[in-house]
């Protein structure tokens, strides 16, 4: 077993499941290049990719941690929900999942009709394509714009036309940050609030609900943000995880690299408790 204090994890990766650069087998060996003991895939709302990454790192030392980020609409901001060592195969969390992936299809077809009429057109099966097997969403869409030369950036894509104030945005398929938790909860996982510092307000709600963690140490975090989190946690006696939300070496850029944030083996083996007693 690894040593709990010093072997490395990262609790927040992304694959071609979703929109990560990587497909699961190809960040499970870059995991391994990097020396980690233990990785989470946390793809947006699917576990499409867990089987494969799991497949990819028998043989090796390192462990996988079946786990979603659930992404939940509310005003003015998202929230994330994070789940580790959920039951990927429970037909119910499968279905709901399904629902989401649905919504994410309508959805990105209404922008595209919409950016038609704004005069940006571009196609939806170019959008499609982008995609390919991931979890359609947003960025599909800007990758689209760029493409057809409509602004010369993602960013820009958002900030023009399809952010939440943008004149191309489209509302999903809402699940709540409550429900989240829940479903969380219903799937034998752990929830954990993801990248929290701008809604820190919602802790102590869903603490009410049975969140159980917070992701303290982010990648996109320096050391004051970090102890501040952890304060938070402390407060709520929540478990302080932490990831570097890797999508890959060229999205998200201006994150941490995979493994750089610390976060110790011990992290694992107290989600593995939580979940085990949330099973029993």
């Amino acid at each position: 077993m690894p040593d709990p204090f010093s072997a490395r994890v990262d609790l927040h990766a992304h694959s071609t499941a979703s929109d990560g650069e990587l497909s699961p087998a190809d960040l499970v060996r870059y995991a391994c290049e990097r020396g980690l003991s233990a990785l989470a895939l946390t793809d947006h709302d699917t576990v499409d990719g867990i089987d494969a990454a799991i497949d990819a790192a028998r043989g090796t030392t390192l462990e996988i941690v079946p786990g979603v980020e659930l992404s939940c609409d509310v005003p003015q901001t998202e929230v994330h929900v994070l789940g580790y060592f959920v039951d990927w195969h429970d037909p119910s969390f499968e279905g709901m999942l399904v629902k989401f992936r649905d919504g994410r299809y309508g959805r990105a077809e209404k922008m595209a009709k919409k950016l038609t009429a704004l005069g940006a057109p571009i196609s939806f099966e170019r959008v499609k394509q982008i995609a390919g097997d991931a979890s359609l969403g947003r960025p599909h869409v800007a990758q689209a714009l760029v493409e057809a030369r409509h602004v010369a950036t993602i960013s820009e894509a958002f900030d023009r036309y399809i952010g939440r104030t943008g004149p191309a945005y489209v509302e999903r398929f809402r699940l709540t940050p409550e429900d989240a938790v829940t479903l969380v909860l219903r799937a034998g996982g752990v929830p954990v609030l993801a990248h929290p510092r701008d809604v820190t307000h919602w802790i102590e709600p869903l603490v009410k609900v049975g969140l159980i963690g917070l992701e303290a140490r982010y990648g996109a975090y320096d050391e004051m943000m970090r102890d501040d989190l952890v304060r938070w946690a402390k407060r709520y006696d929540l478990l302080v995880t932490g990831g570097s939300d890797f999508h890959g070496l060229k999205k998200m850029a201006h994150l941490s690299n995979l493994g750089d944030v610390d976060v110790p083996f011990e992290v694992v083996e107290r989600l593995r408790e939580r979940a085990t007693s949330i099973r029993a």
